[in-house]
This record gives C-alpha cells, sequence and structure tokens, in this order.
C-alpha cells in the first residue's frame, strides 16, 4: 500500500506552481517579445546559440532569454534542446536563484516546448544546488506524470534532503514515488527515515515504511526497527511495544540488546519493576543480548524517577560486581536523584567514588546539584560546584548559571563577580538565565532602583529582556509596594511589547493585597478569568488571603466552590488559609467541612 501517490501528490502540492504564475510577471520575462522586424541584422541561429549561452554563463539571464525568444524568427527553433543548453548554461554561473529557476520553467510552458528527461534532470540538479527540496519534489512528480523515470540518485538524495531539514512528509513522498519506481532507498536512509518519524511521534507512519520495505524482503537488522520499538516505550504505549516485538519474533527477526533495553526502560518508566527485571532475566539467559551498562542506566534512571533510590544505588553495586564500569552518565543520573532528597552523605560518596574509577565530573553532575539549592543546602552545593567550576572540566553557561545561583544565595557576592569575569575570559557568552539570576540577586540585596539601573544597562541576548526579567523586578517593586516602580515596569513591557502572564498579574494581586485594595485585586482575577492567563493556584490562594484579611470568607468560598470550573484543583495552602479564617470567625461548620473535603482529597 503506498502511502502518497503520485498522482495525489500532483494536487496537493501548490507551491512551486503558484511560483511559476507570479514569475510570469518577472523582470526575468519581461520585454522578450522581440521580432526581426526591430532587428533588420538579425543573426543567424548559431550565433543566437552561442550569445545565449554565453549570457547564462554570465549569470544575465534576462538578456539570454531576450535572445532565446529572439531564436523563434528562425523556423524551427528553439527546440527543447535549446532550452536545456539555457538552463545548463546557467546552472554554471555563480547566480543561480529559485526565482530565476521559475521563470526559466515557466517560459518553457508558455513557449509551448515538450520537455524530455534531460530537462527536469537539469532542473532537479539547480534545485538541489539550491537546497530546495519542496519545489524540487513538485518538480520530481511532474516528470513522473510526462512519464519520465527520475533516477535512483536524484531520488536518493532528494530524500535525504528532505530529512535534512526534517520535512518528513515531504520525505514520505519521495519514499512513496520510490518504492512506485521499485527503487529500494538505501539503509542508511532508511534507518534515518525510521528514526525521525520515530522522534516526531509518527509511530504510525514509521511502522507503514518498516513492514512495506519488510514486504519486500529489505531490512531485517534491528536498527532499522528499534527505533519504532523505542519511540512506542517511551510514549507509554507498551502493548503495543510488546506487539510489535513479539511479531517481528514471529517473523524470524532477530532482537538485540538495544531492543531488550528499549522494553525494560518501558517497563521501567511505568513503574513495572518485576516486568523490567523479568526482561533483563531473560537478556541475561540470551547469550546474544546480554545487559550493558545502557541496559542497567536505564534501569538505575527509572527507579530514581520513581523515588527508589536506594534500589538504584543497590543495582549500582551489582553493576560493579558484573564488571560492569558505570559511566558518569550513570553517576549524574543518581547524584540528581539524591540531590533532591538532600542526601548529603551518600552525595559525596558517590562523588568522591567519581574520582576513584577515574572519572571527572561534567556540566551534567554540575547541574545535578541544582536540587540542593531547593532543599536549603547552600554550603555543601557551593563547595561541590566550585570544585567542578574550578576544576578543568568541561563547563558552560548552565554551569556558570547554577554556581552564580548557588553563590548569590550564600552571599557570596565578591566570588560571584569573578565568576561573572570568569565567563568573559572563557568566551562564554551569558544568556538571559545569567543575567535574571543577577537581576534577582540585586533586587533582594539593593534597592529596586539599582535593579531597573542594571535591567537598562545590560545588553541582553536578541536585544532584549524576556518575561521572567520583567517578572523580576515587577515582583521586587510589588512586595514593597512601590507604586511608582510597578508603574515604571508596566510601562517598560508596554514599550517592549511584553505582555504580562499569569506570574505577572500575580504580582499585581499581591501588591493589591499589601495596599489593602480588594476591588482592583478582584478585578485583575475577574480579568483573567474572561481573556486570560489562566490564573494558578498560587494566584488563587493570593486572592484568597486578601479576601480572608478583609473578612471576606464567603467571597473566598466561593471562589474555592468555582476552582474546578476555571480547571484548578484547590492545594494544602488553599485550605489552611480557608480554615483558618473559618476559624477566626468561629464558623465550626465550615472548619468541619473544609477538614473533610481536605482529608478526602489526600
Amino acid at each position: 500500500m503506498i502511502l502518497f501517490p503520485v498522482k495525489r501528490i500532483c494536487r496537493k502540492v501548490q507551491f512551486f506552481y503558484q511560483f511559476m504564475s507570479l514569475s510570469s510577471s518577472s523582470s526575468v520575462v519581461q520585454s522578450l517579445d522581440m521580432s526581426e522586424e526591430n532587428n533588420p541584422h538579425f543573426p543567424d541561429y548559431g550565433e543566437l546559440r552561442t550569445k545565449m549561452q554565453n549570457l547564462a554563463n554570465s549569470g544575465s539571464i534576462g538578456k539570454a532569454l531576450q535572445v532565446f525568444h529572439l531564436m523563434r524568427n528562425v523556423s524551427g527553433k528553439p527546440t527543447i534542446y535549446d532550452y536545456n543548453s539555457l538552463i545548463n548554461c546557467y546552472l554554471k554561473s555563480k547566480n543561480v536563484s529559485l526565482h530565476d529557476l521559475c521563470g526559466l520553467y515557466f517560459e518553457m510552458k508558455r513557449v509551448e516546448l515538450y520537455p524530455n528527461a534531460s530537462t527536469f534532470n537539469t532542473f532537479l540538479k539547480g534545485l538541489s544546488l539550491l537546497d530546495e527540496s519542496k519545489v524540487a519534489l513538485s518538480v520530481t512528480v511532474e516528470m513522473c506524470n510526462y512519464g519520465f523515470t527520475p533516477s535512483f540518485s536524484c531520488l536518493s538524495n532528494l530524500l535525504k534532503k528532505c530529512l535534512d531539514s526534517m520535512e518528513l512528509v515531504d520525505a514520505l513522498k519521495v519514499f512513496d514515488i520510490m518504492l512506485e519506481l521499485n527503487f529500494i532507498p538505501t539503509e542508511p536512509k532508511v534507518i534515518l527515515l525510521i528514526n525521525s518519524l520515530s522522534r516526531c511521534g509518527m509511530t504510525r507512519k514509521a511502522c507503514f515504511v518498516f513492514f512495506k520495505l519488510l514486504e519486500k524482503g529489505e531490512f531485517q537488522s534491528p536498527y532499522v526497527h528499534n527505533p519504532i520499538l523505542w519511540s512506542l516505550c517511551k510514549s507509554d504505549q507498551m502493548s503495543c511495544a510488546l506487539a510489535f516485538f513479539c511479531s517481528l519474533k514471529k517473523k524470524g527477526l532477530v532482537h538485540n540488546v538495544c531492543s531488550y533495553t528499549a522494553l525494560v526502560y518501558g517497563f521501567g518508566k511505568k513503574g513495572l519493576f518485576e516486568e523490567a527485571s523479568r526482561c533483563l532475566n531473560i537478556m541475561k539467559a540470551d547469550g546474544d543480548c546480554y545487559p550493558n551498562v545502557k541496559t542497567y542506566t536505564t534501569i538505575v534512571k527509572c527507579l530514581c524517577d520513581g523515588g527508589r533510590i536506594k534500589e538504584a544505588l543497590r543495582l549500582l553495586g551489582e553493576m560493579e560486581k558484573k564488571g560492569f564500569e558505570p559511566d558518569i552518565v550513570t553517576y549524574n543520573i543518581i547524584l540528581r536523584a539524591l540531590s533532591h532528597k538532600n542526601m548529603v552523605l551518600e552525595i559525596y560518596e558517590l562523588y568522591h567514588t567519581i574520582y576513584e574509577k577515574g572519572l571527572s565530573p561534567d556540566r551534567y553532575t554540575a547541574t545535578a546539584f541544582s536540587g540542593l539549592l531547593k532543599r536549603g543546602n547552600i554550603g555543601i552545593a557551593h563547595n561541590l560546584l566550585r570544585d567542578i567550576v574550578l576544576s578543568d572540566s568541561d563547563v558552560d553557561v548552565a554551569v556558570y548559571n547554577v554556581y552564580l545561583h548557588c553563590l548569590f544565595r550564600a552571599r557570596e557576592f565578591n566570588e560571584s563577580l569573578f565568576m561573572i569575569s570568569c565567563m568573559e575570559k572563557d568566551g562564554i557568552k551569558p544568556n538571559n538565565i545569567t543575567f535574571n539570576t543577577i537581576l534577582k540577586a540585586i533586587c533582594e540585596e539593593k534597592t529596586v532602583d539599582k535593579a531597573l539601573e542594571f535591567f537598562e544597562r545590560v545588553e541582553w541576548p536578541g536585544k532584549r529582556p524576556d518575561v521572567v526579567s520583567f517578572n523580576t523586578i515587577l515582583s521586587a517593586a510589588c512586595k514593597r509596594g512601590d507604586s511608582i516602580m510597578v508603574q515604571t515596569v508596566l510601562n517598560l513591557m508596554e514599550d517592549e511589547g511584553v505582555k504580562l502572564n499569569v506570574v505577572g498579574f500575580t504580582c499585581l494581586m499581591q501588591y493589591f493585597c499589601n495596599i489593602g485594595n480588594v476591588n482592583d485585586c478582584l478585578k485583575l482575577f475577574e480579568h483573567m478569568i474572561c481573556y486570560g492567563p489562566r490564573p494558578s493556584m498560587v494566584t488563587v490562594n493570593t486572592l484568597m488571603v486578601i479576601l480572608c484579611k478583609n473578612r471576606e470568607l464567603g467571597a473566598a468560598y466561593e471562589v474555592f466552590s468555582s476552582l474546578k470550573s476555571y480547571g484548578l484543583s484547590p492545594d494544602a495552602r488553599t485550605y489552611d488559609i480557608l480554615i483558618r479564617a473559618a476559624m477566626n470567625e468561629r464558623n465550626h461548620f465550615l472548619v468541619t467541612e473544609l477538614q473533610r473535603k481536605f482529608t478526602v482529597k489526600e
């Protein structure tokens, strides 16, 4: 079954022909109708052909076309061979453009020349030089409709260009044309096509491609079908993955260690560790598919993602006993999980193990320690990050950003300035995250005026700050109740064309909460409900606080009751705010009701 029949492609691909119609009024084809009456000393055909070729070789396609049209005064001329010569000469020039090629194609239609195979091949050569895969596809379809067969190399190159530019729909059309002409793409291109489709979530199309080739007895290697298996496992389609795996086995196709590792990952991702362990045992029994470091690392990652860190550490020990040396990727995965759990002793032990094994911490090791910052373990994170940054490790801007965040949290401002200078010396350009980290530190340590001064002085990447930058300074101004600064920031956002997002709206609501302006706080919330952005639970909780402070418990409970219609679900803080307010007003019935709902929710 062909996925995209050639005739259907002809109807669907309109770009090239729309371009041709636009080219009819272009400068390339203007003032071409010249006759012998206007040129009494009319040269012979040979002179005209030579002159046309010379002009085309120099890139003067407009003048070359004028000479080409003069040939019409010679009986039986110009022929398609003259036309092909014109295109060939033009392609040798250094001024080839898509606009001119389209103009040339239109002229062939206008003078009613019947193209031959050489005509299309020459055009495809030019379009290949310009990397115009979409237009080349439409020319290929027309070539087929004229009854000519594109060469295998031409279609193979076109398939590769479509894949390089990630034009996957076009790549499938080229694949269909090749199959219709009984051309089989090479294995590297088939693997690239199936891999690209699988990664982009087009797994069904990848399956069609694979099974169509399988019908022809081609490409039974696991390297061809493994991308499909991995795609199914990554997208939680384990039943489909198992069915696909078993169907291939029944057809006599061989799986390799990567095939089984995909299943291990799929089971682990869904928390089905017994099934993953069973799969691992099958691999151990099969000498050809014995688990490798990647297999074990896959299980370690799934265990860490599922919060089963002790089991992950046990598996790490099992790897070493079996002679599998974990790589830095394995260690980084566990370090990240340990950081988020604040397991400091285990972090130090594992970090020293890395050095004992002769491995070097990398940028991912550094970013793994960001979990310690979230848990407030600033000192330990500072020591570990400093060790990596000051070592010979290959660090990037992400590592510096984490370290700067750590330094600011630790109030190490002198060292942070030194690190910024180190970035410049190492040729690492700061990004918006870098500047936003510095901006936040200025807001916390100095005045909002100083923050605004930095905000306007720094040369932001892309020549403009992002919405996070504005929110950082807006939040500081709102917390301090600085109405002038709040208005200044809002004016700057308007000038830059940056719209308030949910964080910005919540900051403004916090500002009105601080100054006791309930009405404007409610107006902002109503605006978000009606026009967006959709409020978050932080927004709702901010509103709850101001309503309860102003003894508007009834209104707060009404908002609480409407959360489902906003697409939100109350969190523990929401219940805490309402229960405290109800207790202060001695509304014991509401306290009991809220406690019951909170218990059911838990």
